[in-house]
């Protein structure tokens, strides 16, 4: 089972994991899911989308054109 950037923060908060498409994945904090959409509602919430999709992107502009496109430093 893959984890994403994002797991090891889950595990520490407590969160309840299972497998989702090939991912370790959180799927209800210790607070409850009441809790957790009132968070979403009045403060923020982050939606962890990083086991959603991978693509290959090739040829002589690739790193150039994915450092334009993202936000995370791709060259690292």
């Amino acid at each position: 089972m893959k984890n994403t950037p994002f797991t090891e923060k889950h595990i520490a908060l407590g969160a309840k994991m299972h497998e989702f498409a090939g991912y370790n994945m959180p799927i209800e904090y210790p607070t409850g899911i009441i809790q957790e959409h009132m968070t979403v509602v009045n403060v923020v919430g982050v939606f962890d989308v990083s086991h959603m999709g991978e693509f290959w992107v090739k040829g002589p502009n690739a790193l150039p054109f994915l450092q334009q496109i993202t936000s995370n430093n791709v060259a690292a």
